[in-house]
């Protein structure tokens, strides 16, 4: 009887668990799309604000203020881009508000999606989850170079697998640092309330039946690849950000 009630247990200790990963993945998810959200109603406000005054400026025929007034904003007003869509909702909402993140820090960050994701068999929580988690890796992980800060995103479909490639040229990662980061509770950061993210990529992961190469150089890539099924159109390609060649697995 008592080994009966250990195993009810532990069955339901592990249906627990998972419901609460499931509730840490979709809060992530929301969070980025609320990020998003928050930053279009900002660059929305300030566009409206700055049309009405030119509106006004001109309704009182003061083309020389008006005249001012554009130039003022040439060198002081950040041009904002269009959204870049990827033919995934969620993702193109996680990779557009990461996207000024990097622009508020100083980081080239680069993306590539070179195959159609409709197919790929991966709940867009999930994904967005493991990508979000990844590319916050590898923003954090530039801030200490002083000149060059580059990251990148490219999502391939190779050889019947979806391949996600992340990078860096921040610090690397030591050869004792690759046995412990997937850990849960490891950081290099001194934080208590750290070290879940990669975790947390490792799970997806596992759940997917993908697998993880890690590649320390030239630089720092986490290589993520996923089995997919059947025939993937390959010419849906949308680039932003400057170069994305290809990565070296060796």
């Amino acid at each position: 009887m008592l080994s009966i009630l250990a195993v009810i247990s532990i069955k339901q200790i592990e249906q627990n668990s998972r419901r609460e990963m499931e509730n840490i993945l979709l809060r992530n998810h929301l969070k980025q799309i609320e990020d998003l959200v928050k930053s279009l109603h900002i660059q929305r406000h300030e566009h409206t604000r700055h049309i009405q005054t030119i509106q006004a400026m001109l309704y009182l025929d003061e083309i020389e203020q008006v005249t001012n007034y554009l130039e003022g904003l040439t060198d002081q007003y950040q041009y904002i881009q269009d959204l870049v869509y990827v033919g995934h909702p969620a993702l193109t909402a996680l990779l557009n508000s990461k996207r000024k993140v990097a622009e508020l820090k100083n980081i080239k960050f680069s993306f590539s999606i070179k195959c159609d994701l409709t197919h790929m068999n991966i709940a867009p929580w999930d994904l967005c989850s493991l990508i979000g988690n990844l590319l916050d890796n590898a923003l954090e992980a530039v801030l200490l170079e002083s000149k060059s800060r580059r990251t990148g995103l490219e999502i391939k479909y190779e050889n019947g697998f979806y391949v996600i490639y992340v990078y860096n040229n921040g610090a690397k990662i030591s050869p004792l640092e690759k046995d412990k980061i997937f850990a849960a509770g490891y950081t290099t950061k001194g934080a208590e309330t750290r070290g879940f993210g990669l975790y947390l990529v490792k799970k997806i992961v596992d759940k997917y039946e993908g697998f993880i190469t890690l590649v320390c150089e030239p630089r720092t890539t986490f290589i993520i690849s996923f089995p997919g099924k059947g025939n993937i159109d390959v010419t849906n390609t949308v680039i932003n950000g400057g170069h994305s060649g290809v990565l070296t697995t060796k």
